[in-house]
């Protein structure tokens, strides 16, 4: 019989993700309970995964629920003190969960531990808050691929909001805490590595990048709108839906690719300024 950490439940999301999903779940020891929420609906890959490694539980949502979404459909099913999500595109050491469990044990008031990303491109030296710890900085932002959460205050406080499919999830996350006073931790001594961007299989490449970029400009203007103000998020995506708009116009005849993109993007801006909610969804069959 298998003896699982009782502190600590991985959570992952993944969309036809077969390849990347199982050189992550390589690297993660078993003794670590890992629930999936599978947002293909493909009931066969639930069959797979749970046959070929015990300590895994996939989920099947009733629809494709997004990033945040599918972390909250799995969260529910936490039954631990802490909850780690991860990103199908990352790859970590072995060691790097039982470190971050171990400062979970001996910091106080935090809401969100966060690993160091190796490839990173921001630099978040720019979010560090006061007071910091030399190897624990506390930070308004840092980068979503690798969260580990305090589910106590997770469940107090409020997950992920179900409106957003996907991008600015995290951000939206992170402003709330802040605002109420709960620490979000870097741990500069934890790595992780993150390759971005190809969670899903290459098959489906052209079709995922059309979705994204429509929900990153959805997700972009709504955030700012909620958190901010409408004006806010006008001036922050105005000149995208200016340049979106200019792009249509040139690729119309030249790149039928890139015309795609941008038409996308200036939908997702259009939808999101008349307040419609996050509708598109992957065409995949």
């Amino acid at each position: 019989m298998m003896h699982f950490n009782q502190l600590v439940t991985i959570i992952l999301v993944a969309y036809y993700s077969q390849k990347k999903l199982g050189i992550l779940l390589s690297l993660i020891p078993d003794k670590y309970n890992i629930i999936i929420t599978e947002n293909s609906l493909d009931k066969s890959l639930k069959y797979q995964i749970e046959k070929n490694y015990r300590n895994v539980k996939v989920l099947i949502p009733k629809k494709n629920l997004g990033n945040g979404g599918g972390i909250n459909f799995a969260l529910k099913n936490v039954k631990t003190k802490y909850a780690l999500y991860l990103d199908i595109d990352v790859e970590l050491d072995s060691n790097s969960i039982d470190s971050l469990i171990k400062i979970a044990e001996i910091k106080e008031n935090w809401a969100i531990l966060a690993p160091n990303i190796v490839n990173y491109k921001y630099h978040l030296d720019n979010f560090i808050k006061k007071n910091s710890e030399h190897n624990l900085s506390k930070m308004k932002f840092v980068q979503g691929c690798a969260l580990f959460f305090n589910y106590k205050k997770l469940k107090k406080y409020g997950f992920f909001d179900n409106k957003i499919f996907l991008y600015y999830e995290e951000d939206d996350l992170f402003f709330k805490y802040h605002h109420k006073n709960l620490d979000i931790i870097l741990c500069k001594n934890i790595y992780i590595k993150h390759f971005g961007n190809s969670s899903s299989d290459k098959n489906y490449s052209h079709e995922i990048e059309l979705n994204r970029n429509w929900h990153y400009m959805w997700s972009k203007f709504y955030y700012f709108k909620k958190n901010y103000s409408y004006f806010r998020g006008l001036k922050e995506t105005f000149g995208h839906f200016i340049k979106s708009i200019l792009k249509i116009i040139f690729f119309y005849f030249t790149n039928n690719k890139k015309f795609l993109i941008y038409k996308n993007r200036a939908s997702g801006l259009i939808n999101s300024y008349l307040n419609k909610p996050s509708w598109r969804r992957p065409n995949i069959k």
